[in-house]
């Protein structure tokens, strides 16, 4: 690249000044950066390439051009160890945002900020704490620190030294992934790292109700034995399994959603352009929930953080003899689960749970232990019907 200073003596100040810029070699491409810097004409030392005189002004605007050309010379090692090309666009873009380019954590926070707007409460959530949690690995990141071997020793701190397991750290690698991605889009690197990566993940049962367990959710609903805090935390679970809502669509609910005895809504899941309405019919149990709620505000339902809620199901569920890992989620599993074990109707479950694509919905197109019994018995019975007859 071979950065040199120079004065543009075609265009002079109001005080006689020039301006000094440093001329680069990119491919084919001559760039000219301006420093900042002015002087006089007959002051530049066009052996040296600096400013003449011992002038403390003259020795700290040298010094300003001695940090432009360690800038650019930085920008081009960088590079050259990434084994990326420097083209004309991304070096100009290097020296405009000097700051974004070298540190992974500036560039999230500015597009954290951008894309706000679009994409929902929690998500922004989650990708900070997960880039939170990096910070607390290496405190500083550049691009070009973030390579395969970096993301492996990540991982594998995130296992032993944080304790979490597969799909956790999964989960932290794709926004790692997806920030990267956004990096390539605008140019500030050429490759993502996590293409030479393969991540893993743990295949997980999804946790939901019979419908057994959820009568019994139900009869201790009924019995009004639970403290006044329980029990509205069971009713908003217990609303969940009758609607398939997430928690995250429960929280928005107002009255002027339920339209002849209907609950519609634009799903909170994104901020996309392009919203998803969704119509979900109420039951009679449902109905009976909303009414229950006594709500004195706009909402339908006045809920708590997702954290603690979880953490009174769990007692919730453990003392009704119920022994599953349940989560306020576990209401939309039991919803779709029960759905098709009544209804065997796949499509209509996609447009109750707001889906965009069938495959979506087919993670529900599970059976239990009951329904593989049951079938097995059938098959029992009918395998040598014939024969028999």
């Amino acid at each position: 690249m071979n950065p040199k200073p120079y004065i543009n003596t075609k265009q002079t100040g109001k005080k006689g000044q020039v301006a000094v810029y440093i001329m680069v070699h990119v491919g084919y491409k001559s760039m000219k950066f301006n420093t900042g810097v002015n002087c006089l004409a007959a002051n530049w030392d066009p052996k040296t390439l600096r400013i003449k005189g011992n002038s403390k002004e003259t020795k700290d605007d040298n010094l300003v051009i001695e940090q432009a050309l360690a800038r650019l010379n930085d920008i081009a090692v960088r590079y050259r160890l990434q084994n990326i090309q420097l083209t004309p666009e991304l070096l100009k873009n290097e020296w405009k945002n000097p700051a974004r380019r070298i540190d992974f954590y500036k560039f999230f926070d500015e597009v954290i900020a951008e894309r706000k707007a679009e994409l929902a409460h929690n998500t922004v959530k989650s990708h900070k704490s997960a880039i939170e949690i990096m910070k607390k690995y290496k405190a500083s990141l550049a691009f070009s620190e973030i390579t395969p071997d970096f993301i492996d020793s990540f991982q594998r701190w995130l296992r032993t030294k944080h304790g979490n397991d597969t799909n956790t750290i999964h989960t932290k690698m794709r926004v790692l992934r997806n920030y990267l991605n956004v990096a390539i889009r605008k140019g500030i690197i050429s490759e993502n790292p996590f293409s030479r990566v393969k991540l893993r993940k743990a295949t997980t049962s999804r946790v939901f109700l019979n419908p057994e367990e959820l009568k019994v959710l139900w009869d201790l609903y009924e019995s009004k034995k639970l403290t006044e805090a329980k029990q509205k935390i069971l009713r908003h679970f217990l609303f969940m399994c009758f609607t398939g809502l997430r928690i995250s669509d429960m929280k928005q609910l107002n009255a002027g959603n339920v339209i002849g005895g209907m609950l519609v809504f634009n799903v909170k899941k994104t901020k996309a352009v392009k919203q998803n309405m969704v119509k979900v019919p109420l039951n009679s149990y449902s109905l009976q929930l909303i009414a229950d709620e006594k709500s004195e505000t706009k909402l339908l339902f006045n809920t708590i953080s997702e954290q603690k809620m979880n953490t009174y199901i769990k007692e919730i569920v453990g003392a009704a003899g119920i022994e599953k890992e349940v989560t306020n989620h576990t209401g939309r599993h039991t919803f779709a689960t029960c759905w098709l074990k009544k209804t065997k109707n796949l499509a209509q479950l996609q447009v109750l749970l707001g889906h965009s694509n069938i495959t979506e919905t087919m993670i529900y197109v599970h059976v239990d232990d009951d329904m593989l019994r049951g079938e097995m018995k059938n098959f029992e019975s009918l395998i040598f019907a014939d024969e028999k007859k």
